[in-house]
Formats: C-alpha cells, sequence, structure tokens
C-alpha cells in the first residue's frame, strides 16, 4: 500500500503533465478554435464593436469553412454595422454551404423584398409563407409578408398581413409605413389614407402613428387633417422630432415665419445633430437659398462650427448650384480636419466637375486610405476612369456603385449611356429597367431611357418616351431628341422647328450641332453663322456657343474668326478643350513652335491624353524620337486602353526600326479594337518593314477590304510585289495613285514601280 502511494505520488507530475497535453491538443482541434473565435466575436457584438467582431468570425469560419453558422453571424454582424451589400453575400455563403440554414434563408428573403424585380420578392413570399408556419408570431415575418402582397398587386392580402403583423406587435408601425409608400408610388393614395387612418385609430396614444397620418394627410392636401394630427402628436410627446419636422413645414407653407423660427430654435435645443439645420434644409428644398445661407450660419455660430453642420452646408449649396459658394466652406473644413471623409469627397466630386482628375484621384486615394466607402465614392472612382479612358473599369465601377445602392440613380444612368457608346443599346434598357418606379418617373431617366432605345433602334417605344417627356418637361434636351426621331423620318422642317424652340431654351453643344446639320440640308449654312455670331454676341460668356461658332467659322475656312471664337470660349471658361484647339489651328497655321508652347502649358496646368498626342505629333516633325515616345507612354499613363496612343506609338517606333517594340504596341492597340483597319494597317505594314512579308499580307489585305484608302493601296502593293504578285501589285499602286498622287506614301514605294522594271 504504501509502495502503491508513494508511486501515485511519483506519477502524479507525469499524469497532470499528460493531462494538460490532452487538453491542449483538444484545444488546437479546428473545432475548438472555431468555437473560441466565435465566442470572442459574439462577445464583441455584446460590445458594439463590429471591426473586432467581424475579424472573429472569419477567422471562425477559415477554421471550419465547410460550417455555415460563422457566415451567418458575420451576415448578422454586418447587418448591425449598416454594411448591406456584404451581410447579403455572407447571408448567401452561408446557405451554400447549408440550403437548410432557416436563419440565413429568412435575412435572404427580407433582403429580396425590398428589391425592385417582382420575381424576387414572389420567391421572398414564398419563402416568408413557410416561414411563417413554423413561426406564426413572427411579426416582423408578417409585416415583410404585407409588403410582399402590396408589392405584387394584392391589397386584400397585403391589409390581412398588415393586421396579424400589428397584433403581434401593436407598437410598431414600420410594415404600414413600408405599405403604406408602395400604394403612394403607384398613385393610389386612398390605399394609402385608409391604411394611416386604421393604425392611428388603433394606437391613439402613439406619437407615431399620428405622424405617419399626418405625413399621408400633408401629401393629399387634406391640411386641416395633418395639422390636427400633428397637434395629437406633440400632445403626446412635446419634443417628437418628426412630427416637429411637420410643424415646420406646415409654418412654413402658410408663411408662418415666425412660428417656424421658434420651431427651428426647439430643434437647435435637441442633443441630435440631424434636427439642428432642419429650417436650413427646408429653406434650400423650397429654393429660397439666401435665407437658407444665413440660416446655416446663424446654426453653426450657435453650434461651434461643427464639422457634420459645415459638410452639410457645402453639400446643399453644391446641390443648389452654388459650388463656388460651397468650396470656401470644404476647404475650411478641410483646414480643420484634413482628414474629414466627407469634406473630401466632395470635393473630390467638385475638382471632377471642374476637370481637375489628378486633384480628384488624390483625394479618392486619401479616403481609400481611410477605409471610407459610400456609392459616391466608387461613383467618383468611375468617373476619373471615365477621364482617363478606361471605360472597362468605369463600366466595372458604375456596376459596384449600384450593387451598393440600387436607387443611385446617376449611376444607373451614366452606366447606361456607357452601354450605348460601347454599341450595347439593348443591354442599356436593362440597366434602366431595374430602376425604381419613383426613379422611372423622372425626367433624367426619361431621357436616358429614350436614348438608349434610339440607339436599340426601338423608335416606336422612344417616340413614345419623348412624347412623355416634352408633355412633362418640354426642355431643350427632349426637343433635342423629338428633332432626331424627326430627321430620322426625313422631316428636315419639323426637325428645325424643334431645335429653334431648343435653341432658344438652351443652346447646348448638342443641339448646336444638330442644327446646324439641319440647316446645311436645307443649304442655310451663312444663316446659321450668322445665328450663332448674333447668339454669341449676345452672350459672350456661352461655351457652347462660341466652341459651335468657332466650328462653324472653320468649316467656312474663317481660321481668324475662329481663333476669336475658342479665345472667347477659352476666357469663358473652357481652358482645356480651347487651348488644345487653339494649339491645332496654329499647328495649322505653320506655327509649330507656337503650338507646342501652348500644349506643354496645357499639361503643366492639365495633363491630358489628347494634348500628349498632338505634343508627340509636333515632336515627330520637330523634336527628339525620346520626346515623341514619352509624349506617347504619358497619354498611356492617363489612358491605359487608349487604342490611337498605342497605334500611333507602335507606327513611330516601327519608323525607328525597333521592330518587336512596335509589334507589342501595335496588337495591344488592336486587342482595344478588334476590326480597326488603321491597326491592322500598321501592323501589317511593319511586318514588311521587317521583310517579313507573309506576314504582313493578311493584316493589309483586311485593312485595305475594312477600309478603302490611298495610303491602304500603296502598302498592299509593295507587299504583293515581294510576294510575287506585280500584276495586282502594279494595279494596287495605280488605284493609289490616282486617288493621291502627292501621298507621302508614293515617295518610299514609288521608286519600285516608276523605275521601268515594273
Amino acid at each position: 500500500m504504501r509502495s502503491a502511494t508513494f508511486a501515485f505520488r511519483f506519477l502524479r507530475p507525469f499524469l497532470a503533465t499528460a493531462l494538460l497535453v490532452v487538453l491542449t491538443a483538444c484545444a488546437t482541434t479546428p473545432e475548438a478554435r472555431e468555437a473560441s473565435h466565435m465566442q470572442k466575436g459574439k462577445n464583441d457584438v455584446a460590445k458594439k464593436d463590429y471591426r473586432k467582431a467581424i475579424v472573429e468570425f472569419k477567422i471562425a469560419s477559415q477554421n471550419m469553412p465547410r460550417d455555415a453558422e460563422p457566415f451567418y453571424q458575420l451576415g448578422m454582424t454586418y447587418l448591425l454595422g449598416g454594411a448591406g451589400r456584404q451581410a447579403v453575400t455572407a447571408f448567401q455563403r452561408a446557405v451554400d454551404l447549408n440550403p437548410k440554414h432557416e436563419e440565413a434563408q429568412y435575412q435572404l428573403a427580407l433582403f429580396k423584398v425590398g428589391s425592385n424585380k417582382l420575381d424576387a420578392v414572389q420567391e421572398a413570399g414564398d419563402f416568408l409563407v413557410e416561414y411563417l408556419k413554423a413561426h406564426p408570431g413572427n411579426a416582423e415575418a408578417l409585416g415583410s409578408l404585407a409588403l410582399v402582397e402590396a408589392k405584387l398587386g394584392n391589397k386584400d392580402g397585403a391589409i390581412r398581413m398588415l393586421d396579424l403583423a400589428e397584433g403581434k406587435d401593436p407598437s410598431n408601425i414600420v410594415p404600414a409605413a413600408r405599405v403604406i409608400s408602395v400604394y403612394a408610388a403607384k398613385g393610389d393614395v386612398e390605399t394609402a389614407r385608409q391604411i394611416s387612418r386604421d393604425v392611428s385609430e388603433r394606437l391613439p396614444n402613439s406619437p407615431d402613428a399620428a405622424t405617419l397620418r399626418a405625413q399621408v394627410s400633408l401629401a393629399v392636401q387634406d391640411l386641416a387633417d395633418a395639422d390636427a394630427q400633428i397637434s395629437r402628436a406633440l400632445s403626446l410627446k412635446r419634443d417628437f422630432r418628426p412630427a416637429l419636422e411637420l410643424r415646420l413645414r406646415r409654418e412654413f407653407m402658410s408663411g408662418d415665419r415666425q412660428g417656424a423660427e421658434q420651431t427651428a430654435q426647439m430643434f437647435s435645443q435637441f442633443p441630435q445633430k440631424r434636427g439642428w439645420a432642419a429650417y436650413a434644409r427646408l429653406l434650400f428644398s423650397e429654393r429660397k437659398f439666401d435665407q437658407g445661407i444665413a440660416e446655416f450660419e446663424r446654426v453653426l455660430k450657435e453650434h461651434g462650427d461643427d464639422n457634420e453642420l459645415r459638410n452639410e452646408y457645402s453639400a446643399f449649396l453644391t446641390l443648389a448650384g452654388r459650388a463656388k459658394e460651397a468650396d470656401p466652406v470644404i476647404a475650411g473644413t478641410l483646414k480643420k480636419n484634413p482628414k474629414d471623409p466627407s469634406a473630401l469627397l466632395q470635393r473630390a466630386t467638385r475638382e471632377l466637375d471642374s476637370g481637375n482628375i489628378d486633384g480628384a484621384d488624390k483625394d479618392v486615394k486619401a479616403l481609400l486610405d481611410l477605409k471610407a466607402f459610400s456609392p459616391l465614392l466608387t461613383f467618383d472612382q468611375a468617373r476619373i476612369a471615365g477621364a482617363r479612358g478606361e471605360t472597362v473599369r468605369q463600366g466595372d465601377l458604375l456596376a459596384e456603385a449600384l450593387r451598393s445602392n440600387p436607387q443611385f440613380l446617376p449611376a444607373r444612368l451614366e452606366l447606361s449611356r456607357l452601354l450605348v457608346a460601347s454599341g450595347k443599346a439593348k443591354d442599356a434598357i436593362g440597366v434602366l429597367d431595374q430602376a425604381s418606379p419613383a426613379d422611372m418617373r423622372t425626367p433624367n431617366y426619361v431621357f436616358y431611357r429614350n436614348t438608349a432605345l434610339m440607339a436599340a433602334g426601338e423608335w416606336d417605344q422612344a417616340k413614345k418616351g419623348i412624347i412623355a417627356g416634352l408633355g412633362a418637361s418640354p426642355t431643350a434636351r427632349f426637343l433635342y431628341q423629338d428633332a432626331v426621331l424627326r430627321m430620322k423620318d426625313h422631316d428636315l422642317a419639323g426637325a428645325r422647328k424643334s431645335l429653334d424652340a431648343a435653341f432658344q431654351l438652351t443652346p447646348d453643344a448638342a443641339t448646336l450641332i444638330l442644327l446646324g446639320e439641319v440647316m446645311r440640308r436645307q443649304k442655310e449654312f451663312p444663316a446659321y453663322v450668322t445665328l450663332l455670331k448674333g447668339a454669341a454676341a449676345k452672350s459672350p460668356g456661352s461655351v457652347p456657343l462660341q466652341r459651335a461658332l468657332a466650328g462653324a467659322l472653320a468649316a467656312q475656312g474663317d481660321w481668324k474668326g475662329t481663333q476669336t471664337a475658342l479665345e472667347a470660349a477659352k476666357a469663358a471658361g473652357d481652358t482645356v478643350d480651347s487651348d488644345f484647339d487653339l494649339a491645332e489651328l496654329e499647328l495649322r497655321a505653320g506655327s509649330p513652335d507656337q503650338a507646342k508652347k501652348r500644349l506643354l502649358d496645357l499639361v503643366a496646368r492639365h495633363d491630358n491624353a489628347k494634348s500628349r498626342l498632338l505634343l508627340a505629333q509636333i515632336e515627330t516633325l520637330h523634336g527628339s524620337p525620346d520626346a515623341v515616345i514619352q509624349d506617347y507612354l504619358k497619354a498611356l499613363a492617363l489612358e491605359p486602353q487608349n487604342g490611337m496612343a498605342m497605334n500611333n506609338l507602335a507606327a513611330f517606333l516601327a519608323a525607328q526600326k525597333k521592330f518587336d517594340d512596335a509589334l507589342f504596341w501595335a496588337q495591344k492597340a488592336l486587342a482595344q479594337a478588334p476590326n480597326s483597319p488603321v491597326i491592322e494597317d500598321t501592323i501589317g505594314w511593319t511586318y514588311f518593314r521587317q521583310a517579313k512579308y507573309g506576314d504582313a499580307l493578311p493584316f493589309l489585305e483586311k485593312s485595305l477590304k475594312g477600309l478603302d484608302r490611298p495610303v491602304a493601296h500603296y502598302h498592299l502593293a509593295a507587299v504583293l510585289l515581294n510576294t510575287g504578285d506585280p500584276v495586282r501589285a502594279k494595279k494596287e499602286y495605280n488605284l493609289a495613285l490616282k486617288e493621291d498622287p502627292k501621298s507621302p506614301e508614293r515617295s518610299a514605294i514609288g521608286p519600285l514601280f516608276e523605275s521601268g522594271k515594273h
């Protein structure tokens, strides 16, 4: 016994060590590590530290990559943090791993309920019906199903589901508000009004219910009921912000300036910043900008020049078309806090509007370094890509902005424009058809859809849209579209009438160009020039007028008048395009040094690809080979997908006998424009210079077939002569000689045919 006790005491340290090893081994299994990180993540969520929670759930999923639960918890955390797009991705991943994960399916269904696509809404409804069989008391699911029924046009079902949802959670009026918004958007104001009345009567002590009814009554101009419900809400809760906002609007509508100012003062006492500038917002919304500015200044002074208020102030100024007044406000905010995300984003957008692409890019990069994210930031990235000719990246970024916020109409419209420009008009129509019903009623949407329909050849549908657009908003751009439609039908007189009306409203570039074309066809081009001269004299600060006049005078060969008009356009603010055109004019006039100086000044303050291409052209004739190559490379750095820059660089390198480099750039250019006769000619002629005549022949034959021109005949003649077809070669050469006997190509190729040997 003694020896056994001794033995046990002797073995105890070893047993403890062995047990520790076993426990450690258990703790290092994937299951244990997943459980540990899941618990840490849940603890972080409880502390509202969502960033840390996201990291923990991601680590948990890495330990057990086939388990759906970490992805579900990750989705819920994203949801709490307001990152809806990432939440959907996480929920979808959870369902992919475990199609029976009910809660992940439920969350996905809630997202689909908010979709504009009726098939997605129907799919969500089917799931919610089944879900409610197992969870009959879930008020959120009942309210969501009410919204589904409303969207699908089942009014009785929507009302029934609302009643059930309110029975489970009488204090929650959110489902009713969402259903009301659907019927209001459909124009069914009576149903919207009835639902709001039913809710307010069922909840007589709810300020939320009274305010909801007041909002609906105000929308349908039942002002007496709106006022009564606002008073009722404030009697239930004196400082109820939504009701105070409505009272402020009513005081404003009725001209009760004193009452509005008193209500605004009440907002200023609230701890929530959202209410401080309520009156200023209202003044701006009613286009009383000077009063709105004064109110913002008052509120800023009262609240210590708060940065959030400053950002709101500058944003309202920009939206009101008073960007020059917004600029110093933005600058002041960034002086206080150089890393203020909202001010940086506003400045980036302003820089893009003014053409300062490099400045905008710098601010966007600063925002990305700050881990900022918003659809508007992605939209600005798309604008930068577009300005640099990166159309594929531009399209990807626009699509990303829409995924983040399907209601972001500017991104949807710009994506449709890009698709139309790339020859994908039907895809553009598909993108536009996914807009919300409210967006579809806006003039902007109608205009862009008309453009896509015309590009797709769907003229009958476009005509309906143009008629609707002119009926709702008879602006210059709808008149322009009407003129395009009439020109298609060979109705020059009708097109002229629409363009004359558009000209009187807004003489924009598109209208002026089309008007010039119509008047040219009517043999009235001199009258068009006279018209432009008169309009430009009355509005010397109009860039479109001055540039249209410059183009018309150039068409008449009046170079001095063209220069004067371009100088006027430059003085009016068009410093980039006008300086470029003036440089082209100087080059045409035989002043390459003056043109080069102008372009160097231009790229110093606003570098751009087309200026670099013209500089390269000047350097080719009057400069150094290194400068030419550097200008082309700089153009490509600014616009990486610029096929013209690639092709011109290739042609120059071939002339410098750098054939491998030339072919590299020419092949890249051809990848951008697979059927370009010009690029095919560059490749074929480079092969010719390498004496690779067999490689050159198919490119040059295809080039000529795609675009008949003298240079193509000259090049093909030279290759045919060297591939053993002298008869056809001579025929091609004679065609080239007949079409352009003074071509520079004749001096290079002519000796092969004019020596008397052929």
